[in-house]
């Protein structure tokens, strides 16, 4: 097999992921139906997130996050969801971003996509791990990689830690409240 870019090796990932998955599981172990607030450390900023499901297997995101620097991350698509089993969820999205920083300073940012694929698993009752891999096409292919923790203390309102690899900004660590609906 002849693959050339990260977004052809990320396509096949997805399929033979998917193409695994076992047929007597069919619900998600998660939440789909949320409302974030985010806090990214150095340098600070806001952030928030909202996803609603919109099939049992599907969702629409939309996601914001700035440092107050003349900046901004936009971001809006769909994304799917699988249980892999009882305990874990195979997800992806892919989303249509706005991007403004210091490198794309235009008036509305450098539009860009995103197109990612995640694991989710309960390690304890309470505590979600996971991580995602994926490829940003804005001028340049940019990889993105995370991994989270998440500690679920109620069905009302959950706490999270995730650290952004790479991606747009390398090495970033935000904390987040996530409000399930």
């Amino acid at each position: 097999m002849n693959v050339k870019t990260p977004t052809k090796l990320l396509s096949c990932v997805a399929l033979l992921s998917v193409a695994g998955l076992s047929p007597a599981v069919n619900a998600a172990n998660f939440p789909y139906n949320y409302f974030e607030v985010r806090v990214p450390l150095s340098p600070g900023g806001i952030g928030a997130a909202f996803s609603q499901q919109i099939h049992q297997n599907a969702h629409v995101i939309v996601e914001a996050e700035s440092h107050f620097e003349d900046d901004w991350v936009l971001g809006g698509g769909f994304g799917f969801n699988a249980p892999v089993n009882q305990f874990t969820d195979i997800t992806g999205q892919v989303k249509l971003l706005s991007i403004k920083n210091e490198d794309n300073d235009k008036a509305l940012g450098r539009v860009s996509s995103e197109l990612n694929l995640g694991l989710s698993a309960w390690i304890l009752p309470y505590l979600e791990t996971g991580g995602k891999v994926g490829v940003i096409s804005a001028h340049d292919d940019l990889s993105l990689m995370s991994l989270h923790a998440r500690f679920h203390t109620s069905d009302a309102f959950s706490m999270g830690a995730e650290w952004r690899i790479t991606g747009i900004e390398n090495h970033i660590l935000a904390f987040s409240v996530r409000y399930p609906f």
